[in-house]
């Protein structure tokens, strides 16, 4: 990355960056504070991941995802570079996207740059910049193959975008990565605080677990020095596709992301709270690197009709294996859709930003 970097003129030198990581919420977060940052009349350049329908959502500039000419005018001579790199040298797809957002930023000549690592941090492509204010979202028990078993492990590679004498934000993580936590910090003379939940219905985003990633992004802002009341109107003017959406109030349909165990029993909970019981129906699919048996236990004690959706591509998880038995199977998303349409039920949609990406772009919902 860094070898790439070189050769493209260092296009991360200039720029003003908040280094986002952790397991859930970092979008959401990124999110909140992209919205306070432009309230407050600044230009950012937002960078996250996955994309639900459309790539260029992927770099947005002031709240726009970037389009035509100014991406074509960064990503060809990358392109051209890339073809000329040695096989064993290539980069991958993330790093390439990674080097590619830091030029887009660049010649936009934005204020600041809300940094989102893609997985883990220590090693992430996004852990090649010099931030300003690092934020850390709540831990899960996410990628363990790669990350290493165990919230110790975890935290210490998504404390791994710390940098020298930079301040740090942090979400109340388990004792054992808040011990590793503290460790870096103090070897990294970081100044650091634990950030409490927001009071209730203070965040635009539905659900408790939001009230979190708020605070964060509230964190951030007021150490920026904004006045409170540019605060709080960003925060209420966020907004972020695919976190517990509401596609149809009657019967209720409920589109949500969450992709792991924490996420989803937050999607579940969220649900409860604002129906009064639990979802009729669950319509869910995952990648294969998902842990799903735990989701889908969590899924099955809410006595839920449970339809399974396989996903496209080589990375998606066949519910033909999956060690909890579906009562429905689907080929694809649009033939569960299709299905849900002539026998609607209060339906909860979750499992994948991948799934909530399909049904988006099936139902014409505009994310960009």
């Amino acid at each position: 990355m860094r070898r790439l970097l070189d050769r493209l003129g260092h296009p991360e030198k200039d720029l003003n960056f908040i280094h986002i990581a952790g397991t859930n919420g970092k979008g959401s977060t990124a999110a909140a504070l992209d919205s306070i940052l432009r309230t407050a009349g600044f230009t950012p350049g937002l960078y996250t991941s996955p994309h639900l329908v459309d790539f260029r959502e992927r770099f947005r500039i002031g709240g726009v995802p970037v389009h035509g000419k100014p991406l074509e005018a960064e990503l060809n001579p990358l392109i051209r570079i890339i073809q000329k790199t040695p096989t064993s040298l290539k980069p991958t797809f993330f790093e390439a996207t990674t080097a590619l957002a830091l030029k887009i930023f660049r010649s936009a000549g934005v204020d600041f740059v809300v940094w989102e690592t893609g997985l883990g941090g220590r090693l992430d492509a996004t852990n090649v910049v010099q931030p300003e204010l690092c934020l850390l979202t709540s831990l899960g028990r996410d990628h363990e193959e790669i990350l290493g078993s165990g919230y110790a492990n975890i935290g210490r590679e998504k404390a791994g975008i710390l940098k020298r004498g930079v301040p740090v934000f942090s979400a109340p993580w388990p004792a054992e990565a808040r011990r590793i936590l503290a460790a870096r910090a103090k070897s990294l003379r970081c100044p650091w605080k634990i950030v409490r939940p927001l009071a209730r219905g203070s965040f635009f985003l539905e659900g408790n677990h939001q009230r979190q990633n708020g605070a964060l992004a509230v964190a951030a802002a007021r150490y920026l020095a904004f006045p409170e009341f540019i605060v709080q109107r960003g925060l209420k003017k966020t907004c972020w596709p695919a976190r517990f959406m509401t596609l149809r109030k009657n019967p209720v349909l409920v589109l949500d992301g969450a992709h792991n165990e924490q996420g989803v029993e937050a999607a579940l909970q969220t649900w409860k709270t604002k129906q009064g019981r639990g979802p009729e129906r669950v319509i869910f699919g995952c990648l294969q690197d998902k842990a799903v048996k735990p989701i889908l236990q969590k899924i099955r004690k809410t006595k839920a009709e449970l339809w399974a959706v396989a996903l496209p591509g080589p990375r998606g998880s066949d519910p033909l294996t999956w060690p909890v038995t579906p009562d429905r199977f689907f080929r694809c998303s649009a033939e569960a859709m299709d299905e849900e349409r002539k026998s609607p039920k209060a339906t909860l949609v979750l499992g994948s930003l991948v799934l909530a990406g399909e049904l988006l772009q099936q139902r014409g919902v505009k994310v960009a």
